[in-house]
């Protein structure tokens, strides 16, 4: 049965597509046949992301492509062990539908109420339209140095009841230069940079396991 993996945002620029390309990474690392469902058809940002991945031949491979609409990305799921939505930015019709058809959903958010705000009110959103609160999974992504504002921004979200995983998502030269490259934030020339990554990655693993059981 093809697992599906949701990754939404309310706004942009909070590492969304990065997130989507980690966990379909780790995956297909896995031999998984992994798509990667690329939503936002204006930036296509994963689709471009994957083109640079095949030119530079960097292992494991993985499929990317473009829907305009989640009912025809869900043809492609029978074909998969897993499909991968990288939705785009702003809570729409398709935010839903892709909430709908998820196994898990993963909403990154940065650590400022500007970026945790908006995140809220998508979580909201999806619990009004009856998206179970257990499938709601916050991810910290893009995180600087201050361990202060990393913890006031745990606190924040689990004052409003939804899952706060494991890990982070840093915000760093190293992992922009990756995906530059057409690799993952777990594909870096940097061990340490990989290794915070992959405690992220095996947080969202292991909520999938929890999820499925």
């Amino acid at each position: 049965m093809t697992l599906i993996v949701g990754v939404v945002s309310q706004k942009g620029g909070v590492g969304k597509s990065t997130l989507a390309r980690m966990i379909a990474c780790e995956y297909a690392a896995g031999e998984w046949d992994v798509k990667i469902i690329d939503m936002d058809l204006s930036q296509g940002t994963s689709t471009a992301w994957n083109s640079r991945r095949m030119q530079n031949e960097i292992a494991p491979a993985l499929a990317v492509e473009q829907f305009l609409n989640v009912k025809d990305a869900l043809k492609k799921q029978d074909s998969y062990d897993l499909l991968v939505f990288d939705g785009a930015p702003h809570s729409t019709r398709r935010t839903l539908e892709i909430a709908q058809a998820a196994d898990i959903l993963i909403l990154p958010t940065g650590v400022s109420l500007d970026d945790l705000e908006p995140t809220i009110k998508l979580a909201h959103e999806l619990r009004k339209n009856k998206i179970p609160i257990n499938k709601i999974n916050i991810a910290l992504s893009r995180i600087g140095n201050s361990s202060v504002e990393l913890e006031e921004a745990k606190e924040y979200i689990a004052s409003t009841g939804y899952h706060v995983l494991t890990g982070i998502l840093l915000e760093k030269t190293a992992i922009r230069r990756a995906q530059d490259e057409g690799k993952a934030a777990t594909e870096t020339s940097f061990k340490s940079v990989n290794q915070k990554s992959d405690v992220l990655i095996q947080a969202i693993v292991d909520r999938i396991e929890t999820i499925k059981s």
